[in-house]
């Protein structure tokens, strides 16, 4: 007999029904790698987003390392173009042997100034001259205010022996009238009264005379564009010859200030003591 419908609906129906969960379990296994993917496609996009982000901020640090020395480079090359520009220019040329007249000028007016104070120290310190003993006769001002000073006129009798002089001029604001001193006489017939005051000012003069060269040389030396000022270190950072003469010129002026301050300081305290 052949079977009944009912029969025959049930036996199809575990066929379909397993197409159905095996359909379905294949939909909840796929799904499961489908959020893999999804996953590792995330975890890529945020490694190379990683990566894209460290490259731009490697390329924005080199660009910030790489601007300030390309900048040096550029203002050095400006200098540069400068200097070769106007180093062969006729007014350049001009300026610097204008510059080179002057300070030979300076150093030479300097050297013939200084022969007055250093001869007086070699009579004032007791070094060269005939000693001997001035008798003032009289005595007399000249000029008035600073600029004022006591001349006296006696007799200079040499320690030694020798001729002596009845009209004798000595300048000395300390010299009393009939009292004997010591005095130098010169080469050139003229006196100085030897002492330590008389010696520290003599000093204190020529120190301060090459003061005032040295200044007026580091002017000449500061005068041209692009010198720059400050400590030795500097200073040797100008181009040549400036560097070099402003390193030598700058501690000049100020070793001379000082010594003329000390020498004339240190030759009154030994008038006072003495």
């Amino acid at each position: 007999m052949a079977p009944s419908r009912a029969v025959r609906d049930a036996e199809e129906e575990p066929a379909d029904g397993g197409k159905k969960r095996g359909s379905s379990a294949g939909g909840a296994k796929s799904r499961p790698a489908a959020g893999r993917k999804r996953s590792t496609a995330a975890g890529g996009r945020k490694k190379s987003g990683a990566a894209g982000a460290r490259k731009k901020s490697g390329a924005a640090g080199a660009r910030k390392t790489t601007r300030p020395a390309t900048r040096r480079k550029r203002s050095a090359t400006k200098e540069k173009r400068i200097r070769h520009a106007t180093a062969g220019s006729p007014l350049s040329v001009l300026l610097v042997s204008v510059g080179v007249l002057v300070a030979m000028g300076v150093i030479a007016l300097a050297g013939w100034l200084l022969t007055f104070p250093l001869d007086d120290f070699r009579y004032s310190s007791g070094l060269s001259g005939t000693q001997g003993t001035f008798t003032a006769v009289r005595c007399h001002a000249t000029g008035s205010g600073k600029d004022g000073s006591r001349v006296c006129t006696g007799t200079f009798v040499p320690a030694k022996g020798g001729s002596v002089d009845s009209s004798a001029r000595v300048r000395d604001a300390r010299i009393e009238v009939g009292k004997p001193v010591t005095v130098r006489r010169k080469t050139d017939g003229g006196y100085v009264r030897p002492g330590a005051a008389n010696a520290g000012t003599n000093l204190a003069t020529a120190f301060g005379i090459v003061a005032l060269a040295a200044f007026l040389l580091v002017v000449l030396c500061v005068a041209p564009k692009n010198i720059k000022v400050g400590g030795l270190k500097r200073l040797r950072q100008n181009p040549p010859p400036w560097g070099t003469l402003l390193s030598i010129f700058v501690p000049l002026f100020g070793a001379s200030l000082v010594l003329a301050a000390l020498s004339a300081l240190l030759g009154h305290l030994l008038a006072l003591i003495f």
